[in-house]
């Protein structure tokens, strides 16, 4: 129910009341100074923003306010972390200068009076008119791009100096499977037309430990790893040499295997003890004339096939855990020396399963590295052969142009006489990589000369610049190991540059935006509630301050609701032939979720009255998030739509796998080849 104030909605029996929405003018004031002092094109300022605070408006206003401050647009960089975030960024920023060269003059100084924070003069109202028109005529158009392409562009610019062909292409994610395939095949042949070289016997270790599948796995994860391969090798000096330290570190003898500890541990048995032990276990009950008979085994076959097959079994579980009891109550009175015997075999056995499974942890890691340093040769030769460059050679190349050779420092002066400010989006999803590319051109601009203000001249340096880094990002919002991503770096790099800003006596601000635009406070408190226990903030944040958000809108409505979990009954159905294979059962737990998701929802719509828009609710007004794509997806639109209850359905599919696409794919193959008895 509703009135004049508030209005009243029923939860779960309980009524709850809310205050119609409006905007918090202390939380919206502090909002909008924290981000005038972040848009502040003097100082460099380190951003850590929750989701829904305005970052990219923020960091587009001060790409507004540097091209305002006299700066040309092509000494601005913003980097950021996909194309299509890049493409926003320069849509939303074309926007707004496009707007200033139409608006009407009052219009226009409330809106750079907003940006600014004060008025602005008739010279600089005329130079605002202007910015649209300079941005479009500027030469490539306003440097706003991801990481790879700005590499990508680097190292054309300057591919003798970076070891690249002139005229390198880059590998799509397609082509770059393509020739890991290629170098995987050519490998495996390899092993084939020579079987008793260690490659081979690293391919025929990793091939029965793992399936066809499981290996193609493999590979692609050795492939987005290589360069951390690449430099634990070299660290290593060699490859024999990085072997030797794998086993090292997990404690066991170079190349040792699984068969020698075993054959070790059997040379160390004593047979009449074993002897003696199944004569007393044959006389004991029906479990200990069970251990019997696997001793008497193990003496036929005093191997280690058999010491493993028949011996292990008598004192260790299939998991291999120690067993509870080794002998029945009634033996251990009558023969106390077998009994402890057997304990001893139990400690030395658990000892024994410890360095078998590091054994065999060497023993694979060793395949591993060896298989895949012949792939990733095979791969990168491939490469070198077309003239490519997939994404990390992108990053590893631009990396070394900077730091480690002989034309680095030429670089560093080309690139110095250019940018004069550095923008970075989404900070906690850079790779340390990645960041070795930002330091290397950020620290010229706190350094020597590079930090000092600049005369006005021909290049657009204005009197009184100064070089700024500018970073916005939220590490609780880290996509943790994406393209080599580690969240820690955020807050190390924060302190780095905070250090070389203090010592080259430039402005440099940590701003925090915890104030949000977009979500109810209700369930930004539920969030802080979550992970106000410090356990709970381990991996999230790198230190130990609270996790903290507040809502600029107040009296709005707003409900986390938790569900206990919900269960599949126990039944035992039977499966009809012509069931499709990815039907779900009724019974089953994403069925039941589904059901009591469109119940609740039967009883929303066209029911709960919705203050802020004067009408009760609409299918439209609801969105289903899930965590991944799959049978409960599929559920729960067939429940909609048989509920009546309209639904989008999912937003992305793969085009290739819809039945429909198949269908018509299948009949175009049958029109080219009627003999395709298949299709």
């Amino acid at each position: 129910m509703a009135d004049s104030n508030r209005y009243r909605v029923e939860i779960d029996g309980a009524e709850v009341a809310f205050e119609p929405s409006g905007a918090n003018a202390d939380l919206q004031k502090l909002s909008t100074d924290k981000q005038l002092d972040a848009a502040d094109p003097k100082a460099s300022v380190w951003v850590s923003a929750n989701a829904g605070t305005g970052k990219t408006h923020t960091l587009t206003s001060r790409v507004a306010r540097l091209l305002l401050s006299g700066t040309k647009p092509e000494h601005i960089l913003c980097l950021t972390f996909t194309r299509a975030a890049a493409a926003q960024m320069q849509t939303k920023l074309y926007e707004r200068l496009g707007a200033w060269s139409t608006m009407a003059e009052g219009d226009l100084k409330e809106a750079l009076f907003q940006l600014e924070g004060r008025q602005l003069d008739d010279d600089e109202l005329a130079k605002a008119r202007r910015l649209f028109a300079s941005a479009l005529e500027t030469p490539g158009g306003l440097k706003i791009q991801t990481i790879h392409a700005f590499c990508e562009s680097l190292l054309g610019r300057f591919p003798l100096e970076a070891g690249v062909s002139p005229h390198f292409a880059l590998a799509d994610d397609r082509q770059s499977a393509e020739l890991l395939a290629e170098a995987r095949d050519v490998v495996l042949q390899h092993s084939v037309d020579e079987p008793e070289t260690p490659l081979a016997h690293a391919v025929i270790r990793l091939i029965g430990e793992a399936d066809e599948m499981a290996f193609e796995m493999l590979l692609g994860e050795v492939t987005s790893m290589r360069h951390r391969i690449r430099r634990y090798v070299d660290h290593a000096r060699g490859l024999e040499a990085a072997e030797r330290a794998v086993a090292a570190v997990l404690g066991v003898p170079p190349g040792v295997s699984a068969h020698d500890l075993i054959a070790e541990a059997l040379a160390e048995l004593d047979p009449a003890m074993v002897r003696r032990a199944k004569d007393a276990l044959a006389s004991g009950k029906k479990t200990d004339a069970g251990k019997a008979d696997a001793l008497a085994a193990l003496l036929d076959d005093m191997t280690p096939d058999g010491f493993e097959t028949h011996y292990q079994g008598v004192f260790l579980t299939q998991a291999g855990a120690p067993r509870a009891s080794l002998m029945t109550k009634d033996l251990t009175a009558s023969y106390p020396d077998v009994l402890q015997w057997m304990q001893d075999e139990q400690e030395r056995l658990v000892a024994l399963t410890a360095r078998l499974r590091a054994a065999q942890t060497a023993v694979l890691t060793s395949a591993i590295l060896r298989v895949g340093c012949a792939v990733l040769d095979a791969y990168e030769d491939e490469k070198t052969r077309r003239g490519l460059l997939d994404y990390d050679d992108l990053i590893t190349r631009t990396v070394s142009l900077l730091h480690s050779r002989e034309g680095t420092q030429w670089v560093l002066y080309k690139l110095d006489m250019g940018l004069d400010h550095i923008l970075v989006d989404e900070a906690q999803d850079t790779s340390p990589h990645q960041w070795q590319v930002i330091a290397a051109l950020v620290t010229e601009f706190f350094a020597g000369d590079g930090a000092r203000d600049f005369a006005p001249d021909q290049e657009g340096r204005g009197p009184g610049s100064v070089r700024t880094l500018f970073a916005v990002g939220d590490e609780k919002q880290s996509i943790f190991s994406f393209q080599g991503a580690d969240p820690e770096e955020f807050s190390t790099r924060r302190t780095q540059f905070r250090a070389m800003a203090d010592a080259a006596g430039q402005t440099w601000h940590d701003i925090d935006l915890t104030v949000s635009w977009r979500t109810a406070q209700q369930i930004l408190s539920s969030v802080d509630d979550t992970f106000r226990p410090e356990p709970m903030r381990h991996g999230v944040v790198a230190d130990e301050d609270a996790i903290h958000h507040e809502s600029v809108w107040t009296g709005r409505a707003g409900l986390v609701e938790l569900w206990s979990p919900v269960e599949p009954d126990e039944f035992d159905e039977q499966e009809l032939w012509d069931d499709p294979l990815d039907a779900v059962s009724a019974r089953s737990k994403e069925a039941k979720l589904a059901a009591r998701i469109v119940g609740k929802l039967q009883e929303w719509i066209g029911k709960e009255y919705l203050p802020q828009r004067d009408r009760v609710m609409q299918p439209g007004d609801v969105l289903i998030l899930v965590r991944r794509r799959g049978a409960f997806v599929d559920e729960l639109i067939r429940q909609l739509k048989t509920s009546n209850i309209p639904v989008a359905g999912v937003d992305r599919l793969v085009l290739g796998d819809h039945i429909a696409v198949m269908d018509l794919m299948a009949l175009a193959r049958f029109a080219l080849l009627p003999d395709d008895d298949l299709t």
